[in-house]
């Protein structure tokens, strides 16, 4: 099942904190539910690789986020802002 923007999160193409927010929950979620846990427990500044995730799980990741969030995520992009805050500022000036 595919993340989707939980409720109040408006929509990931606004601009400013809303979007922001919006992009953080949607990959707090994506996150959370590759490793099976609850979205509270993911720090977001803890690289993705200390969270457990393989490259496997990294290209699913770009895939669940691009859907969440409607924008196109390369691979090359999680490697290049490797935690959750890095992505999502990344997301925010595109």
């Amino acid at each position: 099942m595919r993340p989707s923007l939980p409720n109040g999160h408006g929509d990931v193409n606004g601009s400013g904190q809303g979007r922001r927010s919006a992009l953080l929950a949607a990959a707090v979620t994506a996150v959370a539910e590759l490793l099976g846990v609850a979205p509270e427990t993911v720090g977001t500044g803890v690289p993705f690789s200390d969270l457990g995730l393989s490259s496997i799980q990294l290209a699913r990741l770009t895939a669940q986020l691009e859907d969440a969030m409607g924008v196109e995520i390369t691979l090359t992009a999680i490697f290049d802002h490797p935690d959750i805050e890095q992505l999502v500022e990344h997301l925010t000036m595109q």
